[in-house]
């Protein structure tokens, strides 16, 4: 059996939620596994409710509503030794990180960080994991005994692949917490405004790179993104130069997306940010130079002057708009 904790807040499912079930939904396939969805307090199960799982266990115990490492990992310590999974499936987040090593140690079984990708050798199960900051990939063989961690990068797999129209049992598992303190008290929940940040959720992005010369062209971004109704994003480089916040950095050292639609506009492709995009489902690169890398991973590619191509772009898709 496959179990996949699900990520939740404020009460909702979190969009990584859905690609951790793709995970588990594909990998349940090739190797003839039910899959489980786990998910902590009482939450809106949403679309979980009709995906093709075999069940879905809400962990109910106080204080599991919002995030508690202590709680977390006593709660789920007790359902994967009652449950026995070949493999445990949770985000490679700050949450996945903060539990699941415990997890881990706890159980002493090995923990595969930051997978990518899998495959199936005869009945093993292979795990591709990012190394270097992105710059490999380590494909990874647990030994022993299951069961065995995984944590997945938010954008690895797509969420709007995941598999809907069952019938899940839905079941409740009362949890004994008794004796465990919580770990943190939350003061405060500050959220950046919605379709700034939040790159993995969004649909199209228009990423902008060192390219664009100056601050003052990302404008350029902008408007672009905009007539798409896209997100904003940006290589290393120009958050480096605080062009953009942080939040908008897509790569090994930023946000790990694979939207339906991704721009890369003056951004030569070095793999620190290949690693963060490649995944999209249709790259559309627009640069200058014909050998650069951003080509060999990009579906379309436009050899020509940004500041010629995108202001023609956005007018053209304006136009069809208007």
């Amino acid at each position: 059996m496959i179990l996949v904790v699900a990520e939740h807040q404020d009460g909702k499912l979190r969009a990584n939620t859905a690609e951790l079930v793709v995970f588990g939904q594909r990998i349940g396939r090739d190797l003839g596994l039910p899959v489980v969805v786990a998910v902590a307090g009482s939450v809106d199960l949403g679309p979980l409710k009709t995906a093709k799982v075999d069940r879905v266990i809400s962990m109910d115990a106080p204080g599991l509503e919002s995030y508690d490492p202590r709680l977390y990992f006593q709660a789920l310590k007790t359902l994967i030794e009652s449950e026995t999974p070949s493999l445990v499936i949770a985000g490679h987040t700050t949450q996945g990180m903060d539990f699941m090593p415990r997890l881990a140690a706890a159980l002493r079984k090995p923990l595969a960080a930051a997978c990518v990708d899998y495959e199936k050798q005869g009945d093993r199960l292979i795990l591709t994991r990012q190394v270097f900051n992105g710059k490999m990939n380590l494909k990874t063989l647990p030994r022993g005994e299951g069961p065995y961690l995984a944590t997945v990068v938010p954008g690895a797999f797509p969420a709007d692949e995941m598999e809907s129209g069952g019938a899940p049992e839905m079941k409740t598992v009362a949890v004994d917490l008794t004796g465990i303190t919580p770990g943190r008290k939350i003061l405060e929940r500050t959220q950046a405004p919605k379709g700034q940040v939040d790159l993995t959720s969004a649909a199209v992005i228009v990423a902008g790179g060192r390219g664009l010369k100056q601050k003052e062209n990302f404008s350029l971004i902008s408007d672009l993104a905009d007539a798409l109704g896209g997100a904003v994003g940006a290589s290393r480089p120009v958050v480096d130069a605080e062009w953009l916040p942080r939040e908008h950095q897509v790569g090994s050292s930023g946000q790990t997306v694979s939207p339906k639609l991704y721009f890369a506009v003056g951004i030569s492709g070095a793999v620190q940010h290949l690693v963060g995009m490649q995944t999209s489902r249709c790259i559309v690169a627009i640069n200058k130079d014909p050998e650069a890398p951003i080509f060999k991973v990009a579906h379309y590619g436009i050899v020509d002057d940004l500041f010629k191509v995108v202001p023609a772009l956005t007018k053209l898709l304006r136009d069809l708009k208007g």
